[in-house]
């Protein structure tokens, strides 16, 4: 038997950054590591600056079934920079600007996706900072606001946490989607046989066997720099069997 926090995450919008080049913050298709541990020190209070959050990150594996994903939207921003100027820094962004006559304007696009609805499973392996009860009770009265991605993707519902215990990945889910408080309104629009991915931790737990293996670079090693190693990720294959894929 496997233990395991699940809980949900609904949003209007989300985003699920990957590797940002250029001016362009492109969006995956489902949440990375890095986004659902922070999402989890967010909620327990730890903030970005804290000298445990890599030692968190990599306490944590994670398994995401895509319930609902939406149509990609496309926001664009232009905003006026000043030139660059080595070893200069700035103390207000008033400051940053004052040289109106030089200014440089530029355009960027940050990519969403529409009408997100993720079922996430959580399991805490032996080097986690906090137990499953502890990330529960943080779910449910976080410390910080819980977004999807960016500050601009707040959540459309609250998380709903609930530990789960089964045989495997797929009756674990099965087990938190009847134990579950969900609006009926709600039924209709999820998928609750969608895409399933999961971390090498939770692989071995799956009865269904693994269509591909991906690499992400997204498993946190210093948060205030920004620095991400990277991962493997496992799409498995709701409909075929492990035992069969052998």
């Amino acid at each position: 038997m496997q233990e395991l926090l699940f809980f949900q995450l609904v949003a209007p919008l989300g985003a699920f950054g990957g590797v940002a080049v250029g001016e362009r913050r492109e969006t995956m298709a489902r949440p990375s590591h890095s986004a659902l541990a922070g999402l989890l020190a967010a909620a327990l209070g730890l903030e970005r600056a804290d000298q445990r959050q890599a030692e968190f990150s990599a306490g944590l594996a994670f398994a995401a079934r895509r319930d609902n994903l939406g149509p990609l939207l496309a926001d664009y921003h232009t905003a006026q920079t000043p030139p660059a100027r080595k070893g200069k820094n700035w103390a207000t962004r008033r400051e940053e600007l004052e040289d109106k006559v030089n200014l440089n304007t530029i355009l960027s696009r940050r990519d969403y996706r529409t009408d997100c609805a993720f079922t996430i499973a959580c399991r805490a392996l032996e080097t986690s900072l906090f137990a499953l009860p502890e990330m529960e009770a943080a779910l449910r009265r976080p410390v910080f606001t819980l977004y999807l991605g960016r500050k601009s993707c707040p959540l459309g519902l609250p998380p709903d946490p609930l530990i789960a215990e089964a045989q495997t990945l797929e009756a674990a889910f099965a087990a938190y989607d009847a134990g579950k408080t969900r609006r009926p309104a709600f039924e209709d629009w999820l998928d609750e046989r969608g895409e399933i991915s999961c971390d090498a931790q939770l692989r071995e737990f799956a009865s269904s066997a693994a269509v591909r293996c991906e690499t992400r670079r997204d498993v946190v090693v210093d948060r205030r720099m920004w620095q991400f190693d990277l991962r493997d990720e496992f799409i498995l294959s709701p409909g075929k069997s492990a035992e069969v894929a052998k």
